[in-house]
């Protein structure tokens, strides 16, 4: 059985090695060297996020890029694997596993917790915090601040979240109740304009963790003087040898199932 990666940053190099050591032999291109796609190969493994606008697969370590359609219509292996798969696209989508999505958010979390430490002239043990929005992100940070001995607001839309958060030992209000101008740290989750930036202090520290169109406006809050920090990918950029043991361990384990 043969396996080929194909594009990707950091988390794919240290996922073939994850893959090579348990006894597979593995290929790779467009990840920096001068390998061509091994369309016969048994299996092809496509990178989190596989594209970055929808059409073309992501290559941030190639000189050039593959229209995604042009994968899918060459490979003739068994199965494909990738993250984040566009709508409709053959193969398997290991971002939609929730062991993967669980451990993404908390390798996202410590990357962000990495950030706020490093770029913010206090400590967070006794620091009032606002966490936007609890999903899988906003609930860990919540856990992980109060940890940590932070002050911890998470804010939200709908009531069961908050009791969530509340059971977490954070305090939970709904987004209109937030006495914002109380914070100088606040994470964003929410992938939409949730933070009114003119009711903020002038020394607040911003860190974007959600997809665009982000929680704020990043060019308005720098112009009001506050710090921002946008952080979309962290664990690739952070973390890529525990993002890769991750989602390896969730391929093999499918290839098993699948065999």
């Amino acid at each position: 059985m043969t396996i080929h990666l194909i594009g990707g940053d950091a988390r794919q190099l240290y996922l073939a090695d994850y893959i090579s050591d348990r006894g597979f032999p593995v290929t790779c291109s467009f990840l920096g060297g001068t390998g061509l796609p091994q369309w016969d190969a048994d299996i092809m493994i496509l990178p989190l996020p596989a594209t970055r606008d929808g059409i073309n697969l992501n290559t941030p370590l190639a000189q050039e890029t593959l229209p995604l359609a042009h994968i899918f219509k060459h490979f003739k292996g068994k199965q494909l694997f990738g993250g984040k798969l566009p709508p409709g696209a053959p193969g398997i989508d290991y971002y939609q596993a929730e062991e993967i999505t669980l451990a993404n958010a908390a390798l996202t979390v410590e990357g962000a917790l990495a950030l706020a430490i490093l770029h913010t002239p206090f400590a967070l043990l006794r620091q009032p915090v606002l966490v936007l929005g609890a999903g899988r992100i906003g609930q860990l940070l919540a856990l992980r601040l109060t940890a940590l001995g932070a002050r911890v607001t998470v804010a939200a839309r709908r009531a069961e979240s908050l009791a969530l958060c509340r059971a977490l030992g954070a305090e939970g209000r709904f987004f209109e109740d937030v006495p914002y101008q109380r914070f100088r740290l606040i994470f964003n989750t929410v992938p939409a304009r949730v933070l009114p930036l003119d009711r903020l202090q002038e020394d607040t520290t911003l860190i974007e963790l959600a997809s665009a169109p982000g929680g704020f406006d990043a060019g308005e809050a720098q112009r009001l003087g506050l710090q921002v920090i946008t952080a979309p990918g962290l664990p690739g950029k952070y973390t890529p040898e525990s993002a890769a043991a991750f989602i390896g361990e969730f391929i093999l384990k499918e290839m098993e199932r699948l065999a």
